[in-house]
């Protein structure tokens, strides 16, 4: 228990301290610049299609890894129980 503890403290620590440092040195610099508001929305409009396949394939794979992994488990199952039920040779 004192070892888990120990790593509790530990873990948040480190991330406190890699929230601090970034924080400090991690900040992104802008530079000023002229920009046509067509080529911004452009970019914009790209940016947003891109994020919303991302976040789709991210999602669809997880549901098709998780179906897939219980359809899988349901199915060893059944085979098991038949395999146990030809295996029961007691008489009733």
């Amino acid at each position: 228990m004192v070892n888990r503890r120990r790593l509790l403290v530990q873990i948040t620590t480190a991330a406190l301290i890699g929230i601090l440092i970034y924080i400090q040195f991690g900040s992104i610099l802008a530079e000023a610049s002229t920009i046509n508001n067509t080529e911004v929305l452009e970019e914009k409009n790209n940016m947003d299609i891109t994020m919303l396949i991302w976040t789709a394939s991210i999602v669809g794979g997880s549901i098709i890894c998780t179906l897939s992994y219980v359809s899988w488990k349901k199915y060893n199952a059944e085979v098991k129980s038949k395999e146990e039920a030809k295996k029961d040779k007691s008489v009733d």
